[in-house]
């Protein structure tokens, strides 16, 4: 057993917790009837499937990415940690408006798309820190 309650906010944990958690949003896109409206089913089907690919992916690339490199030695255990931390408050906070990027098919104004692609590129920041700091301390040794 390597979930324990000694280890449960772990880099491994959180990789278990990705990988439910990109197939729980998965599934929430598929929840269509015939007596729905097909085009409001269709654009929660594409916030979810958005949500997942575009917000839940960054989380559990950073996961992967900081297994590996708490694996090969190059961050500590304990800054891997905060930064999958990071990319889950992130998650929080800019999921919603960061999928707004893609609204321009709906023709929503210039300012919403400009904050969604903001919103969206800061997803990213966790994982391109922790390749920094991985890249500082190969460098420092």
């Amino acid at each position: 057993p390597w979930i324990t309650s000694q280890n449960l906010w772990s880099v491994p944990a959180w990789l278990f917790y990705g990988s439910g958690i990109m197939v729980l949003f998965l599934f929430f896109g598929m929840f269509m009837t015939p007596s729905q409206n097909f085009a409001i089913s269709d654009y929660w089907r594409w916030v979810n499937i958005h949500m997942w690919v575009e917000v839940t992916f960054e989380v559990f690339t950073t996961c992967i990415v900081g297994y590996m490199l708490v694996q090969m030695g190059l961050v500590n255990r304990a800054m891997a940690e905060r930064v999958i931390f990071l990319a889950v408050m992130m998650f929080l906070v800019t999921a919603l408006i960061g999928i707004s990027h893609n609204f321009y098919w709906i023709a929503k104004p210039t300012g919403i798309i400009a904050l969604g692609s903001v919103f969206s590129t800061m997803q990213v920041l966790p994982l391109l820190l922790i390749t920094l700091d991985a890249w500082k301390m190969r460098t420092e040794r």
